[in-house]
Order: C-alpha cells, then sequence, then structure tokens
C-alpha cells in the first residue's frame, strides 16, 4: 500500500450519536421527530444533496440554503469542541501515525466541510498527518460515484490500484471497488444490520482499527 484514503463521519470520526443530536434539535425545532431510516438515506451524501433530500421529502416551505446555514452552525460547535477527542474511532490515531511512520500517503475523502473536518483534525494532532483533502463538493458527485476517491489518488499522486479506501459506507465501498481500489470496511453503528454486505463488498471488515495495529 502506498496510499490510504479515509472517510471521515463514521469511519475515523464516531459521529453517529453527534449528528443524530443534530437531527432530533433539528427536526425537534419543527415539531417532528427524525424520520425512519432517515440517517442512512444521507450517509453518502454532501451538505447540497442532503439539503435537497430533507427540503424536498419532508420541509417543502423552507429553502435549502437556510437548512444548510443551520447545519453548520450546530455542527461547526460539535467539531470545533475542545474535547472533540471523545469523537475520535477508537484506535484511529494510533492507525494513521503508524501509516505515516511507514511512508503511507495519505487523505481525506470526505462529505463534510473544510470547516468541520480542520478543526477536528487539528484538536487532535491529526491535521498534518494527511497529503490531500478531498470533498464531494469539489468533485461535484456524492459518493455513489468513484470520482471523490479517483480526486485523492490523483493528489497523493498515486495510481488508484496502489490505494486502499477506508470506509463505513456500503455505497461508498462499491464505488471505490469500481475505481480499482482495495478497500476496507469499518464497523459503524450506523450499518450495524449490513455487517454481511459489509463484509462481501470490501476486501477487509474491521470492528475497529485495533484490528490493524
Amino acid at each position: 500500500m502506498k496510499g490510504a484514503i479515509f472517510d471521515l463521519d463514521g469511519t475515523l470520526i464516531d459521529s453517529m450519536g453527534l449528528w443524530l443530536d443534530i437531527d432530533r434539535e433539528f427536526f425537534a425545532k419543527r415539531n417532528m421527530s427524525v424520520p425512519a431510516d432517515y440517517q442512512r438515506s444521507i450517509a453518502h451524501l454532501g451538505f447540497k444533496e442532503c439539503a435537497a433530500f430533507t427540503v424536498g421529502q419532508y420541509l417543502p416551505n423552507e429553502k435549502e440554503e437556510d437548512v444548510i446555514a443551520e447545519w453548520r452552525e450546530m455542527s461547526l460547535e460539535r467539531y470545533a469542541a475542545k474535547d472533540s477527542a471523545r469523537y475520535m474511532k477508537p484506535y484511529a490515531a494510533e492507525y494513521l501515525r503508524s501509516l505515516k511512520a511507514c511512508g503511507v500517503r495519505l487523505c481525506v475523502a470526505t462529505a463534510s466541510h473544510p470547516e468541520l473536518y480542520e478543526p477536528i483534525l487539528r484538536n487532535n494532532g491529526l491535521f498534518s498527518l494527511f497529503d490531500g483533502f478531498t470533498t464531494v463538493d469539489e468533485v461535484r458527485k456524492n459518493k455513489s460515484f468513484p470520482d471523490i476517491f479517483l480526486k485523492s489518488a490523483e493528489k497523493l499522486g498515486l495510481a488508484p490500484a496502489d490505494c486502499v479506501v477506508y470506509e463505513d459506507s456500503f455505497v461508498a465501498l462499491c464505488s471505490a471497488k469500481s475505481a480499482n481500489m482495495r478497500t476496507v470496511a469499518v464497523y459503524d453503528e450506523s450499518a450495524a444490520g449490513m455487517v454481511e454486505e459489509l463484509k462481501r463488498i470490501s476486501d477487509e471488515f474491521i470492528y475497529s482499527f485495533a484490528d490493524l495495529l
């Protein structure tokens, strides 16, 4: 392995609880409960697509840009918290440092905005480990397409076949495989009912980064 491409939410960060809190607060303001299967439906989408989905399905009288602004304010407070280490997946930091020590080039491929991923990575001393960052907004396609992974490999100066993608999303793992990349499926509670599917599509499945140390 010459390059490693990491998803952020659900892979490096245990953000299921963080975003569930945001979703509950967001819908509660509108006297609504979080719709069934909502998080799974939006897991592979960027902010803009997620807002379009949410407004289109549940909030026809609201504007997408207002929803995005509200989410950003709510999430930035949590991602930028000084005690954000509690959100990191166990042994994720140790594994990243071990790869870097071996000369592996690292990239983040995420649906999150820089204003979210930069603070949490900096606060945990991890930002400088990465050689590149790619977002779905940059490639203008969500993770059901391989573009974000191909762009990440390009930023690392590597062929797709020389990169390993670490993801918790079944859809994203399928996309990475279609780009001729090796994949490691990382367990997250949000996909607890899809373990067998994740094992089937990925080259390796882990419950924790401790499995790789």
